[in-house]
């Protein structure tokens, strides 16, 4: 009996090693008012959010950018979110993309009506980046709506490592 349960550790031993950081990645159902309170848990740090959507070609062409945000700044405060915009019911087209992205952040999908979170954070499509200062209070918006508002990551990392300085 003895031997059965050391095989059993064993092999559940080597299921667990063999779980990469890509299955810790994972995407929350969550109404606008859940969204806003995450960004409360991060008052104290910078926080920025990344509204996409799996159907948003310059939302997926930027994103691996926020990935390297992360990565580079993680460690110096900066919390990184992602909010897909998508209907819940392509939740799993979503997670298979943030997988692929190596997203290992907090990543919402928003399931509201457009009209509600386009009214309430102010903005009318995607790719939106927030960027909320240390006072959890928003610092910077950018969107795209029209082509002279066009925005890349490098505008996003300037804004985001000026906020970092800041004490």
């Amino acid at each position: 009996m003895r031997c059965f349960f050391s095989v059993i550790l064993v092999m559940a031993g080597v299921a667990a090693s063999t779980a990469t950081a890509e299955d810790a990645i994972d995407i929350k159902v969550v109404k606008l008012d859940a969204y806003q309170k995450a960004i409360a848990r991060h008052t104290g740090k910078i926080v920025v959010v990344d509204f996409w959507a799996t159907f948003c070609i310059p939302c997926k062409e930027e994103f691996p950018n926020m990935v390297k945000l992360h990565g580079d700044h993680a460690k110096n405060g900066l919390v990184c979110m992602s909010v897909s915009v998508d209907d819940p019911d392509d939740k799993a087209a979503a997670l298979k993309f943030l997988k692929r992205e190596k997203a290992s952040f907090e990543n919402l999908l928003l399931d509201e009506a457009p009209e509600k979170y386009q009214k309430e954070l102010n903005f009318a499509s995607v790719p939106t980046v927030l960027i909320y200062g240390k006072d959890g209070k928003l610092a910077k918006k950018f969107n795209a709506t029209k082509p002279e508002e066009a925005f890349t990551y490098k505008d996003v990392r300037k804004i985001v490592e000026e906020l970092l300085k800041a004490k």
